[in-house]
């Protein structure tokens, strides 16, 4: 079959997208940006001929290259075309996908609610963007969300013929993980995921832990394994600040981490730290609740590096991944589950062999018969 499949912003979510599709008789066309396509590069390694990359160039406006999607979906007759991420020109890209009848369009929504929902205000852009996702919703008949706990939530939501397909936002690939997990012996290593976004995670728990770890003397480090965007100003001030009394911080001063570096800190961390904000604005005033209407992409980390994870007992999760998590309903429970595995660092044998049990419920294979309509 001919695949086409856009993305420009979690070129880390369409990773699993494009390796499902590949099985050998399938000929793939991916869309995307050039800051996307250098990660990819990073991802595919020598891979990357195996593709058709059609990339945004830098003199293309954003309308432009839509109008090229179009052309190049027609030309080649795609029977799928997987749209994994939309993040602006919502009406464009409804009425390039009325357009292309005869393709199976399959768009990804990462937050159900602002499709759905509207605050009303004098924004004119605001109108626009709420009119496009409205329109979007009505020329797509399949959709996607990246965890299955919010398939249902989605259902409700739509017409009964429409059809929601949960494709998860990473893949288990045993091959390409160390032989051996990581022990504790002495020191527990922490790694907080994602973005660094107070919208969707809570640092002043981050903070507190920091000030707890160091009143206490305790040997545990944590990375801030993210970029900085807007939202994330304030919360690199506080870092700067801190690294200069402490060394148990890292983080990174840059837009975006590099996939190979991010990779290197995810293997060498003992615990993924998820400090959700469960109840959230994300985009034009509407509320969303991490676990049912978003999803956070961590939790597509903990699966690929198959690491032991500590949320918010508020934040849903895959049933397949509790064995391998720790919930808390306080910041005041999380170091003293910590400390138990430097008084016992025999106990984390057994957390890391759930984790790396339940990531093997992600790998290909596994997706793939879970989604037969789509990839078999």
């Amino acid at each position: 079959m001919q695949i086409g499949i856009f993305e420009t912003v979690h070129f880390e979510g369409a990773y699993p997208v494009i390796k499902l599709f590949d099985n050998g008789h399938n000929e793939i066309t991916i869309f995307t940006y050039e800051t996307s396509y250098q990660q990819f590069e990073h991802l595919f390694k020598d891979g990357m001929h195996k593709y058709n990359w059609i990339v945004k160039q830098e003199s293309e406006s954003k309308y432009e290259f839509i109008v090229r999607l179009y052309k190049i979906s027609k030309k080649s007759k795609l029977d799928i075309l997987y749209i994994n991420t939309i993040s602006d020109n919502h009406i464009l890209y409804a009425i390039t996908i009325a357009l292309l009848r005869k393709a199976k369009i399959i768009v990804t929504l990462h937050d159900i609610n602002s499709h759905f929902d509207f605050e009303p205000g004098l924004s004119i852009r605001k109108w626009i963007r709420y009119i496009g996702k409205r329109s979007l919703i009505k020329a797509v008949n399949d959709f996607n969300v990246v965890s299955s706990t919010m398939v249902t939530y989605l259902k409700n939501k739509l017409p009964s013929y429409k059809k929601v397909h949960c494709v998860p936002g990473s893949i288990f690939e045993q091959s390409k993980r160390p032989a051996s997990l990581n022990n504790i012996s002495g020191s527990i290593h922490i790694v907080i995921p994602g973005t660094i976004d107070q919208r969707r995670r809570n640092y002043e728990l981050v903070f507190d832990l920091l000030d707890e770890i160091n009143q206490k003397k305790i040997d545990i480090s944590i990375v801030l394994l993210g970029g900085i965007n807007e939202y994330g100003k304030d919360i690199l001030d506080k870092c700067k600040q801190y690294i200069s009394k402490t060394g148990v911080l890292k983080f990174f001063q840059t837009d975006i981490v590099d996939q190979p570096v991010f990779d290197n800190e995810m293997d060498e961390a003992h615990f993924i730290l998820i400090p959700s904000v469960i109840d959230t604005v994300i985009s034009d005033g509407i509320r969303e609740t991490y676990g049912l209407s978003i999803s956070s992409g961590t939790i597509f980390d903990v699966i690929k590096h198959a690491k032991p994870f500590i949320i918010p007992e508020q934040l849903a999760i895959p049933d397949n991944l509790e064995s391998s998590c720790f919930k808390y309903s306080a910041q005041k429970d999380i170091i003293p589950f910590l400390e138990s595995f430097l008084a016992n660092p025999e106990k984390y044998s057994k957390w890391k062999r759930s984790a790396l049990q339940n990531s093997q419920e992600y790998t290909i294979e596994n997706i793939r018969k879970g989604n037969a309509g789509l990839f078999l």
